[in-house]
């Protein structure tokens, strides 16, 4: 993310939920697409689940369509693998993100950090860190050719990371990703994640002289062998 134009640059992204990403790199995916990068957010649980006030179909279905908006507003690629709850690390998991990553073959992963609160976070994140490993290997001819992605960024959800390493500045953005939120009414409703997310990207842009706005992240640079 230090190049002047971004028109190399291919961000992948990896959520367990809908609004994950959005949370995490929102400010750097509206920054990318806008100067010339691609986008494509990877929505890897299904996010039908029963609740008091709504049914298991109508939740996934309330959810997946506003996955869609969001991406639709920013001009970014989906794609959704509908793992089941609470996904365990096994090729199961594991290939169908070797897919998406050989198939989009992105310059930077991004995803929710791995010492995150919620559990379905952290089990994402070790999936995917598996993934892209697997993904450099000459192995599973299925999944298509081979791609080496440069690096991974584990991002900000439901907790600060305690060694963030990384910070783009995102004050230019910060009005646009607080209206993605809002396309999340069905969880806008329950928390205020924009404020949230928002109030924890004031204080890295202040605290690490990132501008009004910034967002974290840990950065891994994968060595193949």
């Amino acid at each position: 993310m230090n190049k002047n134009k971004n028109e190399e640059e291919r961000i992948l992204f990896f959520s367990a939920h809908p609004d994950d990403e959005i949370a995490g790199a929102g400010g750097v995916m509206l920054k990318t697409l806008k100067e010339g990068g691609a986008v494509r957010m990877v929505l890897c649980v299904d996010p039908a689940e029963p609740r008091l006030d709504v049914s298991a179909e109508t939740e996934r279905a309330q959810r997946l369509n506003e996955f869609e908006n969001v991406a639709k507003q920013i001009g970014a690629e989906t794609s959704y693998l509908g793992l089941a709850h609470y996904p365990t690390l096994s090729y199961e998991t594991i290939l169908p993100c070797v897919k998406e990553l050989r198939e989009f073959k992105p310059s930077v992963v991004i995803l929710l950090q791995e010492g995150d609160y919620h559990t379905e976070h952290q089990m994402i994140a070790r999936i995917v860190k598996r993934a892209v490993w697997h993904a450099g290997r000459s192995a599973f001819p299925e999944c298509g050719v081979p791609h080496r992605t440069p690096s991974l960024w584990e991002a900000e959800g439901d907790r600060p990371l305690t060694d963030p390493n990384h910070f783009v500045d995102i004050s230019d953005f910060a009005d646009e990703k607080r209206n993605l939120f809002l396309l999340y009414g069905s969880q806008q409703a329950r928390k205020n994640l924009a404020d949230a997310s928002l109030g924890l990207n004031a204080f890295r842009g202040i605290m690490y002289k990132k501008g009004k706005f910034a967002e974290g992240f840990k950065t891994t640079t994968f060595f193949y062998g």
